[in-house]
């Protein structure tokens, strides 16, 4: 997969000529993952069409819009899906001001001969722009609602079951587990004293699921572990103000800060509780890793 970078309105001209599937793809859930699909059927190299930063930064004015899918992380399920050209827009003010007869051309700069996109996408400035105005510009093909086991898949109902800590739904809807890649901070190691170490990762702007204990695969150095997450501010040892995300990886004893791992979430198992002694923690922590083993994860 080639990337592209579009900084500074500069559409340059693809060798290729290409079909490219558009939108936002927070999450590349299974209804992103049909567009995709749809984009390699026509005789051109398949492309993707996305945004970074996501608009929410400027329209909405969230400096640290959190997401399912980061741009590093979008990059590589992309890539994974085998898509030839992925192409990234840079999304600022001037972006998000252009006319919609602006942003058509600049596409067809890029050589795009044909668009893949959702019933509902609009674009150009105050979302002037929908699939009209495509269809009356390129080969364009229209992909409707997806529904998956009668639910409407989308990234707003994939936030909203993370939210209430519905993991295992998230990631049906996903097509993979939801999970969150960061790297090992160094922690106080308090864990450690317990016999629990935990990994303490900076997960940067990725959208937390609902703050309790997860049942969870670690993945570090191409290997995948059973483990034991929290997010949360830990109530009985180390309270934090910040919301933080540690892992317990099962049957791992080696120093890996520094290190990234990515979090594999499985199942929801409990919420965040503050115990009344460290004893009655381990005691919980000890049935909380006796589940997670006993669970058939994979």
């Amino acid at each position: 997969m080639k990337t592209i970078y579009i900084k500074n309105m500069e559409f340059n001209k693809i060798e290729d000529e290409v079909c490219a599937a558009i939108g936002n793809f927070d999450g590349v859930h299974l209804g992103h993952q049909e567009l995709v699909k749809e984009c390699k059927k026509h005789g051109y190299k398949s492309g993707v069409i996305t945004f970074y930063p996501h608009p929410s930064v400027f329209l909405k004015k969230i400096p640290n819009y959190p997401l399912l899918t980061p741009i590093d992380e979008k990059k590589k399920v992309f890539e994974n899906l085998g898509i030839d050209y992925l192409i990234i827009i840079e999304f600022n003010n001037e972006m998000a001001m252009m006319p919609k007869v602006d942003f058509i051309n600049c596409l067809k700069k890029l050589n795009i001969k044909s668009l893949v996109a959702g019933y509902d996408f609009t674009f150009g400035k105050m979302a002037e722009g929908d699939i009209r105005d495509l269809e009356e510009n390129f080969e364009f093909y229209e992909v409707k609602k997806y529904i998956y086991d009668g639910v409407r898949v989308s990234t707003t109902y994939i936030r909203e079951l993370l939210d209430i800590g519905n993991v295992f739904e998230a990631s049906r809807l996903l097509g993979r587990h939801y999970s969150i890649s960061g790297f090992v901070e160094k922690g106080n190691q308090k864990g450690r004293l317990i016999g629990f170490p935990t990994a303490n990762i900076d997960y940067k702007n990725y959208f937390l699921p609902l703050g309790g204990v997860y049942s969870v695969l670690v993945e570090l150095d191409n290997k995948l572990y059973k483990g034991i997450c929290n997010i949360g501010n830990n109530p009985t040892i180390n309270y934090s103000l910040i919301k933080k995300l540690e892992v317990h990886i099962i049957d791992l004893d080696e120093n890996i800060y520094g290190k990234e791992i990515k979090i594999h979430f499985v199942e929801r198992i409990r919420e965040e509780m503050k115990f009344t002694s460290a004893n009655e923690l381990i005691e919980q922590l000890n049935k909380d890793k006796c589940y997670v083993l006993d669970r058939e994860n994979i």
